[in-house]
């Protein structure tokens, strides 16, 4: 083979290979957003059962304790997971250390789903099976 094929060869190399780790990329963004999209279905559940007495139905503090759909208390937490770590040892305020990190981790993608803190932090998120 010719230099100039094997430059051509290398390059083309180089181009498949970066389309396949660009498609692999997206296709694992996707599985991402389709697994948080289901753990913050769970956390609604789990809010509705152990949290909106206190917190109110929609998490807007009717209930008596803070409000969880203005910004204030999430931004307290620099990170989701730092929030789940918040949630799983102090949460609910009647039986603190209850709740799994999963089960913490699934309501505080659903806290943050409430407020108006855009979400940048979720993409580095270790999600929990």
């Amino acid at each position: 083979m010719t230099r100039r094929g094997l430059v051509t060869a290398g390059i083309m190399a180089i181009l498949v290979g970066g389309a396949a780790a660009g498609i692999w990329a997206n296709l694992h963004h996707e599985e991402v957003q389709a697994r948080q999209a289901l753990q913050v279905e769970a956390g609604q559940q789990l809010f509705q059962s152990l949290c909106e007495t206190c917190h109110g139905p929609a998490g807007d503090g009717s209930g008596g304790a803070p409000d969880l759909t203005n910004g204030e208390v999430v931004s307290k937490y620099p990170t989701t997971q730092a929030l789940a770590h918040f949630i799983q040892t102090r949460m609910p305020a009647s039986d603190p250390h209850s709740l799994t990190a999963r089960q913490a981790q699934d309501l505080a993608l659903w806290i943050d789903s409430l407020s108006s803190r855009p979400n940048q932090n979720v993409a580095k998120l270790k999600l929990l099976p």
